[in-house]
């Protein structure tokens, strides 16, 4: 619960007004364990707008409360309280997410921008393959 209570902090500091279904997403993302989707919220909270969910889940990912996967698909995965830079690996078999701390590509990006006059603001790196249990069950 001390989640939630951050995170309506956080999203009251950037004057998101708190309302009930507001308040319902944040428990519901509090309470989840591992990375989901907005729509596995969405099947969770019936009773709370489709629209509501995926805004609130924005202003989430936006405030730093929620970090954001890009799955191989194109969807969207979501996981609480990882703030710091990370990157991803994500099962193409199972679609499970592991969190890499540290960055090893920081001299790439500057050296790519620079190439072509970008100011970098940031990256994300995923890497797609297959997980240990995954890759055990195909052997």
């Amino acid at each position: 619960m001390a989640e939630v209570m951050a995170a309506v902090a956080l999203l009251e500091e950037g004057f998101v007004r708190r309302t009930p279904s507001r308040r319902a997403v944040l428990e519901a993302v509090a309470s989840w364990r591992g990375h989901f989707s907005a729509e596995e919220v969405c099947r969770a909270l019936p009773s709370v707008g489709r629209a509501t969910v995926y805004r609130t889940l924005a202003s989430l990912q936006q405030t730093g409360v929620l970090c954001r996967v890009f799955v191989e698909d194109g969807g969207l995965r979501y996981q609480l309280g990882e703030s710091r830079h990370h990157h991803h690996l994500v099962c193409q078999a199972c679609g499970a997410v592991q969190n890499i701390s540290g960055c090893g590509v920081d001299d790439f990006v500057s050296t790519v921008a620079a190439r072509f006059g970008y100011q970098p603001q940031g990256h994300r790196l995923e890497i797609y393959g297959q997980c240990p249990s995954c890759r055990d069950q195909s052997a």
